[in-house]
C-alpha cells in the first residue's frame, strides 16, 4: 500500500487497474454514477479532483502513516477555518478501475460527511469555545469516510470489479487510522448480499446508526428513506 499505488493503479481483475482519478476521467465518471441509484457527481468533488486536491492528504498517509495524514489535514483546517469542506475534500476519495482495452468502467466515491459533523455540533453546548467545535469537526475528517457510491458499466458487472473498488477504498482508509466507513444503500436487489460479502454489516431499513465510535457521544443519524446503512468498523492504530 504506497502512494504509487493510488496513482499508477492496483491490478486486480483480468484487464483492470484500480486506481484514483484524474481530471481527464471526469466525462466517463460522470457517465457512470448515476448508476448507483441516480446518485451524481457533486461540482465541489469534480473541482476537486481537477485541482488534484481530492485525496491530498490520503497521499500523504500513504507515505508517512496517519501521523502525516493527521498533520495534512491540520493544516488544511488551519487555511480555512471559516470554510472547513474545503479541508474535508483532501480526504475524498474518488477511485476508477480502467480496463486496458475499454477503459474507464468503474468508479467508487468516497469522503468524510461534513454533514454528520455539523449534526454533532448541535450536541456541543453553547458556551463552548471554538477549540471544541474544532474537535468534533476535525473528528469528522479523520474517523469517518462515506462511500457515495459504487458504479460499474453494465457490460462489466459480475466480474469482481465492484468488489476491487472496495477493497482498495477500505486499505487506504485503514491505512490513514480511519475507523467507521459506512454507506447508505437503496432497496435495489442483491445489494445487501454484495456489501455482506465484502465484510461490511447491514443494517434494517431505516435503522438509525450510533457514530459514538467517532465522536465519543452516543447519538442518532438515520439513513434516508427506505435506505439501509451498511458499514464497517476498524480498530484505532496504537
Amino acid at each position: 500500500m504506497s502512494e504509487q499505488n493510488l496513482i499508477n493503479g492496483w491490478s486486480d481483475t483480468a484487464g483492470v487497474r484500480i486506481r484514483q482519478a484524474r481530471a481527464t476521467d471526469l466525462p466517463a465518471i460522470t457517465e457512470l454514477v448515476p448508476l448507483a441509484a441516480g446518485v451524481r457527481l457533486e461540482d465541489v468533488l469534480r473541482d476537486a479532483v481537477t485541482a488534484d486536491i481530492a485525496g491530498a492528504a490520503l497521499r500523504s498517509g500513504l507515505r508517512g502513516g496517519a501521523g502525516a495524514f493527521h498533520r495534512h489535514l491540520a493544516e488544511q483546517f488551519a487555511r480555512h477555518l471559516d470554510d472547513p469542506l474545503q479541508a474535508y475534500l483532501h480526504a475524498a476519495l474518488v477511485l476508477v478501475a480502467e480496463h486496458r482495452d475499454r477503459g474507464i468502467v468503474g468508479t467508487l466515491i468516497a469522503y468524510p460527511p461534513i454533514n454528520v459533523a455539523e449534526d454533532h455540533l448541535q450536541l456541543i453546548p453553547a458556551h463552548a469555545d471554538r477549540r471544541e467545535v474544532q474537535k468534533v469537526v476535525m473528528l469528522g475528517a479523520i474517523g469517518l469516510a462515506k462511500i457515495k457510491a459504487v458504479a460499474v458499466a453494465e457490460t462489466e458487472r459480475r466480474r469482481g470489479i465492484g468488489a476491487a473498488l472496495l477493497k482498495r477504498c477500505r486499505q487506504v482508509y485503514i491505512h490513514c487510522g480511519y475507523l467507521l466507513l459506512y454507506g447508505a444503500m437503496p432497496p435495489t436487489p442483491g445489494l445487501s448480499a454484495f456489501y455482506r460479502r465484502q465484510g461490511f454489516d447491514v443494517m434494517e431499513a431505516g435503522a438509525p446508526m450510533d457514530m459514538w465510535m467517532v465522536f465519543g457521544v452516543h447519538s442518532t443519524f438515520l439513513p434516508g428513506a427506505g435506505e439501509r446503512f451498511f458499514f464497517r468498523r476498524f480498530q484505532p492504530s496504537p
